[in-house]
């Protein structure tokens, strides 16, 4: 029988695995893909149905969930002193900044090898990385990494650098605070480095932290209608487009259905934690999931393009590769995990922060 802290614990872990398995997913979206210098394909059809409710919707919960889970974790009591914070940098530079900086770099050489390769250059059309000037390394390492996923992380150190203003902040303010925060997400206005969906998400946990801190350990019998009422406002979301096209509401739509959604996956989680922590292949698995979120990217947009050389590129097709890609590309992670793991388990603890 497990704790109540050890079962939320449990339920954090299993929860992430989960939710990268969902990033995965997200990015495995094809309808903008570009094959040389053409998208691949853009009908309103139900492969593009489909596609759109998965990772324009059900997976859009995510990475705000990751936030939150961040942001709760990051501060466990009303003390918030200047030891705690030189204690949680020292810590972060080893779990954040290091891998941040390590995947960055590896995705550059990544793309210099596939685009020095004559078989392989026609799939990588963007600009050559030998050809890069100092600015352009520099945006490619601290702006836009070309594992483009690195980008909450990014968010996620800037935010802990300026954890003492945010922490501040929600103490004093608390939801006032979170209110003007919600707005510019609501309005998606971001800021250069940070963006307004982090900065809210991470702020709430925050909050749920110092305040409601029982918040997180809340099971409730209604998750079936709060399931319910998520898959109708992404089915109102999704089939607007065919109708009419109004972005504003889609995006006030899918910014709804990832706070229904966000209450919706937790909820659920509570039916599922047990069975899940007692598969030893789940378990084993689980254990990589900061891996795959690491290495799926430029490795899935490889899978993709691979996939896309091989078949002839229509609807069904494109639908096959959505759906296939990351699952490939998850065993190819696992695997790769496994074996980097096993043989170079120093190196693998760097580069992933030791998680």
């Amino acid at each position: 029988m497990l704790t109540m802290d050890e079962y939320t614990s449990q339920k954090i872990k299993i929860s992430s695995f989960l939710l990268m398995i969902m990033v995965v997913f997200l990015h495995s979206y094809n309808l903008d893909m570009k094959q040389g210098n053409a998208l691949i394909f853009v009908e309103k059809d139900f492969n593009w149905l489909i596609q759109n409710f998965v990772s324009n919707g059900i997976t859009r919960i995510a990475v705000p969930l990751f936030f939150l889970i961040s942001g709760f974790l990051f501060v466990r009591s009303s003390t918030f002193t200047l030891e705690d914070y030189k204690v949680k940098i020292a810590k972060r530079l080893k779990t954040l900044v290091i891998p941040y900086l390590f995947w960055t770099l590896f995705g550059l050489l990544m793309y210099f090898i596939m685009q020095s390769i004559p078989q392989s250059q026609g799939f990588f059309t963007n600009k050559l990385i030998k050809d890069y000037n100092l600015a352009e390394w520099l945006n490619a390492i601290f702006v836009q990494p070309i594992p483009y996923q690195l980008w909450f992380l990014k968010d996620l150190i800037v935010m802990v650098f300026i954890s003492p203003l945010i922490v501040l902040a929600v103490k004093k303010l608390k939801m006032l605070y979170l209110s003007m925060i919600f707005i510019f997400w609501i309005l998606s206005q971001d800021a250069i480095f940070l963006t307004s969906e982090a900065l809210l998400f991470f702020s709430t946990g925050i909050y749920l932290s110092l305040f409601r801190p029982k918040s997180i350990e809340v099971k409730s019998d209604k998750n079936c209608l709060m399931i319910s009422i998520w898959i109708l406002i992404l089915s109102l979301k999704t089939f607007l487009p065919l109708f009419i096209v109004n972005v504003f509401l889609e995006s006030i739509l899918l910014k709804v259905s990832i706070l229904v959604g966000i209450v919706a996956f937790w909820w659920f989680l509570d039916g599922s934690i047990i069975r899940l922590g007692r598969n030893k292949v789940f378990i084993s698995i689980m254990t990589f999931s900061f891996f795959i979120y690491l290495f799926h990217e430029p490795l899935l947009t490889i899978v993709k393009k691979v996939l896309f050389a091989a078949l002839s590129i229509n609807s069904l097709t494109s639908l096959i590769v959505f759906l296939v890609a990351p699952v490939i590309t998850i065993l190819i992670c696992v695997f790769v995990g496994f074996i980097f793991k096993r043989s170079m388990n120093l190196i693998y603890s760097v580069a992933t922060g030791n998680r």
